[in-house]
C-alpha cells in the first residue's frame, strides 16, 4: 500500500498503461485517493482487479480516466457521475456487470466514453440533453438494451458511434438524419426493425454498418446521394428488398459494398460508373436474376467477388477474372450460371489471379478446371454440384494451403493417390459426400475437423485405428456406403467430435461400451440402419449434450437406457425397428426439449401412463409408438403435457456448437484448437481483416460446420414415407398396431395442429369424438380396425385439409356424412361398416339416392385419365388450362378432390407441399420446389 501511494503521490498525471501493478480494488484505489488532485489517471491493462473501490469518488478534478483491460468483475460505481470535469471514460473489457448509470451520459464536459467488451453490463440510452458535448460513444459487445431516443441528434459533435452486438431494439429514429459530423456508424448485430433512416446530412460518414439486425423496405438511392467520403458500406443479413441503389456503387472512394443475405431482387445494372477503389462487393443469398454484367470485370481493384446464391443466369467465361490481378475471392455458387471454364482469348497470356477463395457450386463446369493447378495460396475451395466426373487428380495435394475442399454432389470415382488428401497438412473440412467413390477408406490428414464421405460407394473395413488419428474431428459421417465389419472401438479416442454418423451400412456386432464416453462433448450420434447387436450401452454419464441418438433399424435388444435420462438436451430420440423389451419410458418426461421419439416396431409393453413423472414433453412434436404390444387407456394426462403439438415453423436442426452465432475471425479462433489456430494464422497472415470476418461468416452460414439434419420414416395416408427434413411445423402421432382399449380420449382432439393421426389396429371403442372438427390442420386420419361404434361425426366434413381417411373395419352406422371431402374418399375408406350408408358407398335400405354435390369442377373429375395423358405428353393446352390454375391458385384447388394434388405430386417432381398464410388462415397448396 506504501508503495502505491508513494508512486502516486502528488501527481496531476499518471500513466502506468501496461505496468502489470497487480493490486486489488481497495488498495490500488485507496492509494490513488490521496493524489486529490489527479487529472489524468491510466492504467489500462494493469492487472487490476476489483471491485472499483468507493474511494476513488475523492477524484474530482479527473478529466481522463482509463482503466480498460483490467479484470474489475463489479459494477460502474454511480460516485462516477460527480466526476463534473471528466472528458474521457475508458473503461473497455473490465468484466463490468451490473446497470451502467445512466447519469453519465448526462456529464456535460465527456466527450469519449467507450465501456465496450463488458458483455455483462447492462442499460439504456438517455434522452440527451440540447448541445450533448459527446464526440465517441462505444457500446459494442455490452448488454445495452432499449430504443434509441430521438435526442441522440442533440448530440451535434457525434462523430463515431459503435452500438454493435448489443440489444437494441425499435426503429432508427429519423433524427439520424440530423448529426452532421458523423464520420463513423456501427449498430450491427443488435434488433433495429423498420426501414432505413437517411443519412444523406452525414457528408463525412466513412463507415456505415447495420449488419445483422431485422431492417426492412426499399434502400432509396437519394439516401445515399452526396456521401462521397464513404469508404464501407455493411447492411447483410436483414430484410431490405427492391433494387439495389444506383447511387451506392457511384461513391468515389467506396471500397466495400456487402448486402448479403437480403431479399433485393431485379437485375444489377452495367458498373458503367462506379468507384474505382472498390475492393468487396458481396451481394450473396439475395434474389437478384438476370446475367452478371462484364463490365464487373474492368473493375481492377476488386478483391472479393461474392455473388452465390442468387437467380443469375446466362454464361460467364472464367477467364475474364485474369483482368482482376488483385482479386482473392470469387464467389458464383448456386445460381444458374454455366461457368465456362475453356480459354476464349489465346493472345491473352495473363496469368489467373492467386485466390485464397474459389466457390464454383452448381455453375455445370464438368470437369475441375485446370488453372487451379498454379492457386498456390488457395484456402477455401467448393466445386460441389458441377456434374464432374473420373478421378479426384493428385495435383490437387500440391495446393499446399488448402484447409476447405468441397466436391460433393458430383461423379467423382475415386483419388488418383490414396494419399493425395494427408499430404494437404492444413486441410480442416473435406466434404466428398454424394460421389461414386468405391475404394478402400481414404487417409486422412491429421488436422482435419470436418469429413463428409456420406452417400457413396466405400465397402471396405473402416481401419481400426481410425479413432487415433482424430484429435480435432468434429464432424465425421461415412452414412450411406456399404462399410462392412465392426464399429471401431478407437473412435471412443476422438474426443472432440460433436457428431458421428455411421447410419446406412452393413456395420454389424455390438456398439462400443466406450462410445458413451463421447457424449460428454458429442452432440449428434447415428448408428441406425445397420446390423448391430446386443443392448444399448446405459453408462451415459450426467454431463450428456446429446441431441440427436439415432439407432433405428438394428438388431438391437434388451432395454431403453435408464442413463438416457442424463441427456438433457435430447430433442430427437430414434429407437424404431429394434428388438427392445420394455415398458414405456417415463423416466425420459424430464427432458423437456425432446421434439421427435419413435419407438415403432420393437416389443415395448404396458401402459403408457406416466402417473409418477413430474415431468413433461413441452416441445414433443412427432410421436411414433405404433407395432408394439402397449396396451390400456390412452392417458388424457401424458397428452396433456405435448404442449407442442401445434403449428410452428421453420426446419429442425442441430446447432453442433452451443455458442454458435455472427462471429468475427477474432472470436472463431477463441473456439478453435490452438494448433488449429497456428494452421489457420499462417494461411491469413496477408489476408486483409475485412476478408477474413466476411470469410468467417460465409464458413458459418453455410452451415457446414454448424448444423446437421436428420430424417426418419413414418406412416403418413396409408404409406411409408421418409421424412429427409423434419419440420416443427409436421406434428404426427401414430399408435398403430398396438392393444390400446377404450374412448379417444378428448385431449387428443385439442391438438389444433396435428398433421397426421394415427390409431389403426387397436382395440379402440366408443364414439368418433365431434370436437374431431378441432384438428384443423389434420392430413391423414386413420381410425381403421378398432370397434368405434354410432354414426360418423358430420364435423369430419369441415376438415378442408385432409387428403387420406380410413375408418374401415368398425361398427359404425348410419349416413356418410355429405359434403365434397368426405364423400371424395374411395369406399375401402368405409368398407367393414356393415350398417353404414351414403356415397360413396352403395346405396341406403330406402333405395333414395344420395346426389352427389356438383361443384365447378365436376367435369374435371370425370376427365382424370385425359389429364393424365395431357401432363404426360407436354400438351401446352394441358398444361396451361388446367394445371396452372392448379399450382398458383390455392382458392380454387381447396374445392378439389385430394386425388389431383395426390397425382401432380406423384408425376411432377417439381412440384411439393407447401403452407401459405392469408387473411390469418393457413392454407396447403402445391408450389415449385427450390434447390
Amino acid at each position: 500500500m506504501l508503495d502505491l501511494r508513494g508512486r502516486f503521490q502528488m501527481r496531476f498525471f499518471t500513466s502506468e498503461d501496461g505496468v502489470a501493478i497487480s493490486a486489488k480494488g481497495q488498495e490500488w484505489g485507496h492509494a490513488l485517493s490521496s493524489s486529490q488532485k489527479l487529472r489524468v489517471l491510466s492504467m489500462s491493462s494493469c492487472n487490476l482487479s476489483g471491485p472499483i473501490d468507493s474511494s476513488l469518488a475523492k477524484l474530482l478534478p479527473l478529466t481522463v480516466l482509463k482503466l480498460s483491460h483490467n479484470n474489475m468483475s463489479s459494477a460502474v460505481p454511480k460516485s462516477f457521475v460527480n466526476f463534473s470535469n471528466l472528458v474521457t471514460l475508458e473503461l473497455r473489457s473490465c468484466g463490468l456487470n451490473g446497470s451502467f448509470p445512466k447519469d453519465i451520459f448526462q456529464i456535460s464536459t465527456l466527450k469519449f466514453l467507450d465501456i465496450s467488451d463488458n458483455q455483462d453490463l447492462g442499460g439504456s440510452l438517455p434522452n440527451f440533453p440540447q448541445h450533448g458535448s459527446l464526440h465517441d460513444l462505444n457500446l459494442s459487445y455490452t448488454n445495452f438494451s432499449g430504443k434509441l431516443p430521438g435526442a441522440i441528434s442533440n448530440l451535434k459533435q457525434l462523430s463515431a458511434i459503435d452500438l454493435s452486438y448489443c440489444q437494441f431494439n425499435g426503429t432508427l429514429p429519423s433524427s439520424f438524419s440530423e448529426l452532421s459530423q458523423l464520420v463513423y456508424l456501427d449498430l450491427s448485430s443488435n434488433n433495429f426493425t423498420g426501414s432505413l433512416p437517411s443519412f444523406n446530412l452525414s457528408k463525412n460518414l466513412t463507415y456505415l454498418s447495420l449488419f445483422n439486425n431485422h431492417l426492412s423496405g426499399v434502400l432509396p438511392s437519394s439516401h445515399f446521394e452526396g456521401l462521397k467520403k464513404l469508404v464501407s458500406i455493411d447492411l447483410g443479413f436483414n430484410f431490405f428488398g427492391g433494387s439495389l441503389p444506383s447511387s451506392l456503387l457511384k461513391l468515389p472512394y467506396l471500397r466495400e459494398l456487402k448486402l448479403p443475405f437480403n431479399q433485393f431482387n431485379g437485375s444489377l445494372d452495367e458498373f458503367v460508373i462506379a468507384s474505382p477503389l472498390l475492393e468487396m462487393l458481396d451481394l450473396c443469398n439475395n434474389n437478384i436474376r438476370g446475367p452478371i454484367p462484364m463490365s464487373i470485370f474492368n473493375l481492377r481493384t476488386l478483391r472479393v467477388i461474392q455473388l452465390k446464391s442468387n437467380k443469375f443466369n446466362g454464361t460467364i467465361q472464367l477467364d475474364k477474372i485474369r483482368k482482376l490481378s488483385n482479386l482473392i475471392e470469387l464467389g458464383l455458387s448456386h445460381n444458374n450460371l454455366s461457368v465456362d471454364i475453356n480459354f476464349r482469348d489465346d493472345h491473352d497470356l495473363s496469368p489467373f489471379p492467386h485466390m485464397t477463395h474459389i466457390m464454383l457450386a452448381s455453375c455445370k463446369l464438368r470437369r475441375i478446371p485446370s488453372f487451379l493447378i498454379n492457386q498456390s495460396i488457395l484456402i477455401y475451395l467448393d466445386l460441389s454440384d458441377n456434374g464432374i466426373e473420373g478421378p479426384i487428380p493428385n495435383w490437387i495435394s500440391q495446393l499446399g494451403y488448402l484447409a476447405h475442399l468441397n466436391l460433393s454432389k458430383n461423379f467423382l470415382t475415386h483419388l488418383q493417390e490414396s494419399n493425395t488428401l494427408v499430404r494437404l497438412t492444413n486441410l480442416l473440412l473435406v466434404d466428398l459426400s454424394s460421389n461414386q467413390l468405391q475404394e478402400s477408406f481414404p487417409f486422412i490428414p491429421s488436422f482435419i475437423t470436418h469429413l463428409d464421405y456420406s452417400n457413396n460407394r466405400f465397402n471396405s473395413v473402416i481401419p481400426m485405428d481410425i479413432g487415433n488419428h482424430l484429435p480435432f474431428m468434429n464432424f465425421l459421417s461415412l452414412s450411406n456406403n456399404s462399410f462392412q465389419g465392426q464399429i471401431p472401438e478407437s473412435f471412443c479416442n476422438a474426443s472432440s467430435l460433436l457428431l458421428l454418423d455411421l447410419s446406412l451400412n452393413n456395420f454389424v456386432g455390438m456398439i462400443p461400451m466406450c462410445i458413451t464416453k463421447l457424449s460428454n462433448t458429442l452432440k449428434v450420434l447415428h448408428f441406425g440402419g445397420n446390423k448391430l447387436q446386443g443392448y444399448i450401452p446405459n453408462t451415459l454419464p450426467t454431463s450428456c449434450t446429446l441431441k440427436l441418438l439415432d439407432l433405428n433399424d438394428n438388431l438391437l435388444e434388451g432395454t431403453i437406457p435408464k442413463s438416457l435420462a442424463n441427456c438433457q438436451k435430447l430433442q430427437v430420440l430414434n429407437l424404431q425397428k429394434n428388438l427392445l423389451s420394455d415398458r414405456f419410458p417415463c423416466f425420459l418426461t424430464n427432458i423437456s426439449t425432446l421434439r421427435i421419439m419413435d419407438l415403432r416396431s420393437n416389443k415395448l409393453h404396458g401402459s403408457i401412463g406416466c402417473p409418477r413423472s413430474s415431468g413433461d414433453w413441452e416441445m414433443l412434436h412427432v410421436v411414433d409408438l405404433a407395432s408394439n404390444n402397449f396396451s390400456g387407456a390412452i392417458p388424457g394426462a401424458l397428452l396433456n403435457t405435448w404442449k407442442a403439438m401445434k403449428p410452428e415453423f421453420g426446419h429442425l436442426f442441430f446447432d453442433l456448437v452451443d455458442y454458435y452465432d455472427q462471429k468475427n475471425f477474432k472470436d472463431l479462433l477463441t473456439h478453435t484448437n490452438k494448433s488449429i489456430v497456428a494452421i489457420l494464422a499462417k494461411l491469413v497472415t496477408n489476408v486483409p481483416r475485412s476478408i477474413l470476418d466476411q470469410t468467417s461468416s460465409d464458413n458459418y452460414n453455410t452451415g457446414e460446420l454448424s448444423r446437421y439434419q436428420d430424417s426418419i420414416i413414418i406412416t403418413y395416408k396409408g404409406k411409408q414415407i421418409k421424412l429427409v427434413r423434419i419440420q416443427r411445423a409436421f406434428t404426427y402421432v401414430d399408435m398403430s398396431s398396438n392393444n390400446f382399449e377404450g374412448p379417444i380420449p378428448n385431449e387428443l382432439m385439442q391438438f389444433k395442429g396435428l398433421n397426421a393421426l394415427n390409431l389403426s389396429n387397436n382395440a379402440l371403442s366408443g364414439h368418433v369424438p365431434s370436437s374431431i372438427g378441432n384438428l384443423k390442420n389434420l392430413e391423414s386420419l386413420d381410425l381403421s380396425n378398432n370397434s368405434f361404434n354410432g354414426e360418423i361425426p358430420t364435423e369430419l366434413a369441415s376438415l378442408s385439409f385432409l387428403a387420406y381417411l380410413n375408418l374401415s373395419y368398425n361398427h359404425l352406422v348410419g349416413e356418410i356424412p355429405k359434403g365434397t371431402q368426405v364423400q371424395s374418399f374411395d369406399a375401402d375408406s368405409f368398407e367393414g361398416n356393415e350398417e353404414l350408408f351414403g356415397p360413396p358407398l352403395t346405396h341406403n335400405c330406402s333405395n333414395d339416392e344420395v346426389p352427389t354435390p356438383e361443384t365447378p369442377h365436376s367435369h374435371t373429375e370425370s376427365s382424370i385419365d385425359w389429364t393424365f395423358l395431357s401432363v404426360e405428353l407436354g400438351c401446352i393446352f394441358g398444361f396451361g388450362i388446367f394445371i396452372l390454375p392448379l399450382i398458383f391458385w390455392s382458392r380454387w384447388r381447396l374445392w378439389y378432390s385430394k386425388r389431383v394434388d395426390e397425382m401432380l405430386h406423384r408425376i411432377i417432381p417439381q412440384l411439393d407441399f407447401a403452407y401459405q398464410h392469408r387473411g390469418g388462415k393457413r392454407y396447403k397448396i402445391l408450389v415449385w420446389r427450390t434447390k
